[in-house]
């Protein structure tokens, strides 16, 4: 079985081989095999962002890693579905994948692969997953490959396809950001800020209230024709030392997975599937603040101070982001107005405060 290995160098020169096409092509074929070993393909198809998407599996065995985060979206089989995400694992499949034509030094700080990026076709290998992506924008077709899905990490499980997912709806409008969504259909507000600052906390705090939660972590906005947040995933996390202030996530904080030194992870479609928006107009963006004080309190602030908080999360965690990343993000800002949120102690204090909030803005 052929097998991926970072520290190989490449067997074909760059002369052999015709560049991420060739290669895009070969993995392609790899997939296509892979279904064939597997006794057929597994379709899910999902809306997201106003698109259809098809995930298309070889086999069975990374059909829950994937889908579980993504449930909350899954709609019925279109033909019209917009991009088509091929996924496979060598070891359930027995088909590897064809030796990489690039070397060790080939790979860039975030995992692109220099040489085998351009208008077209994007490609990335996380090193530390084991995960090889790419992207083909002309025929709006990725490939997701690993060695074995019983390798899969946990925290890929909550968000996974995150980075064809950037790369695909970045082309089309749309900037996937760091930040969690909680609102109503009238409209809702991002929670923005480095980790450990509180968005998830406040987001899963909002769960008990008559706000409606989007993500913890990740969603897509976009600017035109107005501000808007789209959901990607329904996982939550929350770290154990927060867990006694919410009572009301007993059920699934039982049943989260938890590696030791981790937030716990749990995937709110099966505990609270009425509570999980699609998506909202974007009427406020919210940098949280832990306090000491039992109140809490929204404080108007800058464009400035929320693209601080919002821009440099979001381009360091995303491959291929950069200069149109934060064109984008500086639009956004100015169009959506900016507040501190001082979290106080009191939970149900938080959700108070903000339901109120998004009453006086209508």
């Amino acid at each position: 079985m052929e097998t991926f290995s970072v520290t190989e160098r490449k067997v074909a020169t760059r002369e052999e081989n015709s560049g991420p096409e060739a290669f895009f092509g070969k993995l392609h074929s790899s997939f296509l095999r892979a279904v064939k070993a597997a006794g057929g393909a597994i379709e899910h198809f999902f809306d997201m962002g106003g698109f259809k998407i098809r995930l298309c599996f070889a086999g069975s065995a990374m059909v829950p890693l994937i889908t579980r985060a993504l449930k909350h979206l899954e709609c019925e089989p279109d033909s019209n579905s917009v991009l088509t995400i091929c996924l496979w694992d060598s070891r359930s499949t027995g088909i590897g994948i064809p030796p990489p034509p690039w070397s060790q030094d080939d790979y860039l700080k975030r995992g692109e692969i220099g040489g085998y990026y351009d208008e077209h076709i994007y490609t990335h290998y996380d090193l530390y997953t084991g995960i090889l992506s790419m992207l083909d924008l002309r025929q709006n077709i990725a490939l997701y490959w690993l060695r074995d899905a019983q390798e899969f990490f946990y925290f890929e499980t909550g968000a996974p396809l995150l980075t064809i997912l950037n790369w695909w709806m970045g082309s089309h409008g749309k900037q996937m950001v760091h930040a969690a969504a909680v609102g109503t259909a009238a409209g809702g507000f991002l929670l923005v800020g480095k980790s450990g600052s509180g968005k998830s906390s406040t987001a899963l705090a909002c769960l008990d209230s008559k706000l409606f939660y989007a993500g913890d972590d990740h969603c897509f906005v976009e600017t035109k024709p107005t501000p808007y947040a789209y959901s990607i995933f329904c996982s939550g996390k929350l770290s154990p030392k927060d867990f006694g202030r919410f009572p009301f996530l007993h059920e699934p904080l039982r049943h989260a997975k938890q590696p030791y030194g981790e937030k716990a992870l749990f995937f709110l479609q099966e505990f609270f599937p009425q509570k999980i928006a699609k998506g909202f107009p974007v009427k406020a963006i919210f940098i949280p603040r832990i306090t000491t004080s039992s109140e809490t309190q929204i404080k108007k602030t800058s464009a400035a101070a929320s693209l601080t908080a919002l821009a440099p999360s979001t381009i360091f965690q995303l491959p291929h982001a950069g200069h149109e990343a934060f064109s984008f993000l500086s639009a956004f800002v100015k169009q959506v107005p900016a507040y501190t949120l001082e979290l106080g102690t009191d939970v149900s204090g938080i959700t108070r405060a903000i339901e109120n909030f998004l009453l006086v803005r209508g």
